[in-house]
């Protein structure tokens, strides 16, 4: 017969102080609710626990607060029935005490407090006269302690306990906005600590609830009204050398002598001001209440319109003059950060202000910026256009969309990939060996470039797929610029096929991330009509069928909706324009000349298009130019390319999965207005190609250029022994 898990536990592993503390991390493993059930040996762990804590070993007092936080957990009963005892223990440690036994004595009491408010007279016996001390302690545990974690600890806790006891706070709620206000007020020269930020934020964000049903509207007006003060007093110190527009107050100059720690000062202020306005906006209250959407708003569009053009007349520092130049883009991405959870609160209310607000983010997407502020705009856009009504501005989302076009170009082959893979059947032996000679130092190159070479550039292309969906449902767009996107996410579906996971990224789980995305877009803009649906089963089986890690992103139900589609393509009308497939210019004897241009003007190019270019090209003799042209430098890494052959008849080829084992070929004939292309893409380099386009095909042979250079060539076994030609001038 076995014994009691409580008897073997307190005879063996709790003997002792030591042992307790040696053997604690198995007995907490072993208790379990079954072990806590009534039975003769409980009196006896309740004894040993409480002797636990009342030892004068510092060890020994951890390992009894651990085993009274373990007991509560797992049995209500002993919970409430000891909680009078162990909570005025626990809450006597808390005073300069080493950090583990405070930060178990803090998760014991509010566990304790916020477990127990169903039971009767609890809150009278135990509450009452517990949570004003514990929150006293708190607040001193947050001004004295020296551990960021332990102080997040607390201020956690304390909001807990505001949420929970209003009304027993009410009288430290003085004490706790003190606090909150010494850590939203920034430091310089370093930061505030981002995990305190937080905390304090929300902890603030939270003290309305001391007002009671009635007077926590105005609390929370107030706070709003104060950061909103404070956020305008930050932003305008900031701007001191610049001509104030549309300012309600006037700009303050700086806060203190140095110039280096007054930016620094008043930019921690503004980040921290941003952080408790956010956390105002997502926390509840009990009645309803107006939310100032035109003062934030207009506080949002200052922070926009700011750039670095402009220069205040008269005499301005030079030093604080770059300072304040170079943190504008820090400016841009505080007002994305209030516009996101804004939308989120007030949703709809938003949408008259989506249309400037969309031009002015398109604006700063155009200016190239890095790629963590391209992927706060494109967070904002992809935000504010899910939780408002579409906008009817059709000028504004065609800017948008190639703007974000512009984003996901680096996916896309470059034209200097079409040079570097032409290897074609056209060139004799000597050409090819002696361009083998030439490229011969490249196969001892053990590092090979990347596209997304920074997490920041793998998130701007999540975000900017994110982006350009949600703008393409709802918006009013020209039907060039539709088909021009349609296009672009075509390509990018044919080209992720044929890229390997490590050219991407060196994370090899954004390649399906991506292209789950592009699948289930290109999905997404085929659907509509029986006749678009016709012609787009690739498309729905490409994006059911998963590989690698896509299957965690597609969930059950969007599965059976897919599938769906195959079997009941008669869908219901939808509400959003989309155009019909014949309305898609997806070949070149199609295209308008309107897409033309805005081909064009993006740097979009097909591989006709650099066919032409080639072929309208001198050819190369292999001895040096004397004013060579120069090659502007390329903004995008080089993609993999099929193999591009020019004898006769211009051949192309299109992209294909690596997987496949059959050969396609497509011939392009001359036609009479391909004369035309090339004057209108030389000027734009590095261009990027698109799948061809052409309404005359012809069977040639395809083959598809490998990614990597490969070490050794498996052609090279399969040649035949060159002839020796014995009329040769040559002495070779």
């Amino acid at each position: 017969m076995t014994s009691h898990p409580l008897k073997s536990l307190l005879q063996l592993q709790l003997a002792s102080d030591a042992s307790s503390v040696l053997h604690l991390s198995s007995v907490l493993l072993t208790l379990s609710e079954d072990s806590l059930s009534p039975s003769p040996h409980l009196q006896k762990w309740t004894s040993r626990v409480t002797s636990l804590i009342h030892s004068k070993d510092t060890g020994a007092r951890w390992a009894g607060i651990c085993l009274a936080y373990r007991t509560s957990s797992l049995s209500k009963s002993m919970m409430t029935e000891f909680a009078q005892s162990w909570a005025g223990l626990a809450l006597s440690i808390l005073t300069p005490e080493p950090l583990p036994l405070l930060k178990v004595s803090i998760r014991y009491l509010r566990h304790v407090l916020s477990a127990a408010t169903d039971v009767p007279g609890f809150q009278r016996q135990l509450a009452t006269p517990t949570v004003p001390k514990f929150s006293q302690a708190l607040v001193s545990i947050v001004e004295k302690a020296a551990d960021y974690e332990l102080k997040a600890l607390a201020m956690d806790t304390l909001r807990d306990m505001v949420i929970l006891y209003p009304s027993l706070n009410r009288a430290s709620s003085s004490s706790i906005t003190d606090v909150c206000h010494q850590i939203l007020n920034g430091s310089a020269p370093q930061r505030t600590n981002k995990l305190l930020l937080h905390h304090a934020a929300d902890l603030y964000a939270v003290l309305h609830y001391t007002g009671g049903k009635v007077g926590a509207a105005n609390l929370w007006k107030k706070s709003v009204d104060e950061t909103l003060q404070c956020l305008w007093a930050a932003s305008m110190s900031l701007r001191t050398t610049f001509p104030v527009k549309n300012s309600p107050l006037p700009s303050s100059g700086l806060t203190c002598d140095e110039p280096v720690l007054a930016v620094a000062l008043n930019l921690d202020r503004l980040r921290c001001s941003t952080a408790a306005l956010c956390s105002l906006l997502r926390t509840t209250v009990q009645r309803p209440i107006q939310v100032p959407i035109g003062r934030i708003m207009e506080f949002c569009l200052f922070l926009l319109a700011c750039t670095a053009d402009e220069e205040k007349e008269g005499h301005i520092d030079t030093t604080v003059r770059a300072l304040e130049l170079v943190i504008v883009p820090e400016l841009q991405s505080s007002a994305c950060d209030i516009l996101c959870c804004l939308a989120k609160t007030v949703q709809h209310r938003l949408t008259p202000y989506v249309s400037r607000l969309v031009v002015m983010i398109t604006y700063h997407l155009e200016q190239n910026p890095l790629p963590e502020r391209r992927c706060a705009l494109l967070q904002c856009i992809q935000t504010l256009l899910s939780n408002s009504f579409p906008h009817s501005s059709e000028l504004g989302s065609t800017r948008l969309i190639k703007a974000i076009i512009l984003s996901l170009m680096p996916l896309l082959s470059t034209q200097s990939d079409a040079h570097t893979g032409e290897t074609g059947s056209g060139q004799n032996k000597k050409g090819r060996k002696r361009r083998r000679d030439f490229e011969g130092d490249e196969v001892f190159k053990l590092s090979k470039d990347v596209i997304c070479s920074s997490i920041a550039e793998g998130k701007a292309i999540i975000c900017a797929l994110d982006a350009l969906q949600v703008t393409m449902r709802g918006a009013e767009l020209q039907s060039a610029i539709r088909s021009l996107a349609c296009r672009v996410m075509l390509s990018l579906s044919l080209s992720l096929t044929a890229m390997s996971r490590s050219s991407l990224s060196r994370d090899v789980h954004l390649h399906s991330l991506v292209h789950a995305r592009v699948n289930r877009m290109c999905l997404e803009l085929a659907r509509g009509t029986t006749s678009a649906m016709s012609k787009s089963l690739g498309l729905v089986l490409r994006s059911t069928v998963t590989e690698g890690n896509e299957h965690n992103m597609l969930t059950k139900l969007q599965l059976q909706q897919e599938v769906d589609l195959l079997l009941h393509a008669r869908g219901p009308p939808l509400v959003r324009p989309l155009p019909h497939v014949e309305g898609l210019s997806l070949f070149r004897a199609e295209e308008s000349n309107e897409e033309l241009a805005a081909r064009t003007s993006l740097a979009l190019a097909t591989i006709h298009d650099v066919n032409i270019m080639d072929v309208v090209a001198e050819p190369f003799t292999g001895a040096p130019t004397p004013e060579p042209t120069p090659q502007p430098v390329l903004t995008h890494l080089p993609m993999p390319t099929p193999k591009i052959a020019v004898h006769g008849a211009i051949s192309i080829t299109s992209p294909v999965v690596a997987s496949q084992k059959m050969t396609s070929s497509i011939t392009i004939a001359p036609t009479k207005d391909s004369a035309d292309i090339p004057s209108a893409i030389s000027n734009q380099l590095p261009t990027t190609l698109l799948p061809p386009s052409s309404s005359q095909m012809e069977p040639v042979p395809l083959t598809v250029e490998p990614r990597f250079i490969p070490v050794v060539d498996d052609d090279e076994e399969e040649e035949r022994m060159p002839t020796i030609d014995m009329e040769s001038d040559s002495d070779g």
